[in-house]
């Protein structure tokens, strides 16, 4: 069991008709991407030609920060709304 299944199985509150392996395998998805598209503009910034690499840095980092933030809004649970989610 990942942590993310672990902490939905632990949530007090139903979740309604929302699938939670589903849920746990999007959410540990989006945290997945947030770090490879962070490596990936890492690695960038280690190139010796960075200038030429720019829009694959900002392209890293704006993925980075849209898989963060779902990973994130799906992870909580409070005033929860499926159609929403």
């Amino acid at each position: 069991m990942s942590h993310v299944e672990a902490m939905l199985d632990a949530y007090p509150k139903d979740l309604g008709n929302v699938d939670r392996g589903k849920l746990a395998e999007c959410i540990e998805a989006c945290f997945e991407c947030t770090q490879t598209c962070t490596a990936c503009a890492d690695a960038c910034l280690s190139e010796d030609m960075v200038a030429e690499l720019t829009k694959c840095i900002r392209t890293d980092l704006d993925c980075a920060d849209i898989c963060a933030t779902s990973g994130a809004v799906l992870s909580r649970h409070t005033g929860y709304d499926a159609n929403i989610t």
